[in-house]
């Protein structure tokens, strides 16, 4: 069997995928709002899927709430 390991992304690359600033992305994850990320050695990697998985999750939240306002 083979194990699928997901492409680790830099902050600069999920930057430039989401259109969201490198400072915004270091800054949600500090406050524990951003995409899951793992730490080697000084980097922050954001594996491709769990950026995948992030960004579904904002766009259901903001449909939800904006649901909720009607």
């Amino acid at each position: 069997m083979t194990t699928q390991v997901p492409k680790l992304l830099r902050v600069h690359q999920v930057a430039a995928l989401t259109g969201l600033e490198r400072w915004r992305i270091y800054e949600l994850i500090k406050s524990g709002k951003g995409p899951p990320f793992l730490r080697i050695g000084r980097t922050l990697r954001i594996p491709e899927d769990q950026l995948v998985r992030w960004i579904e999750e904002q766009a259901t939240t903001t449909a939800e709430e904006e649901t909720k306002e009607m």
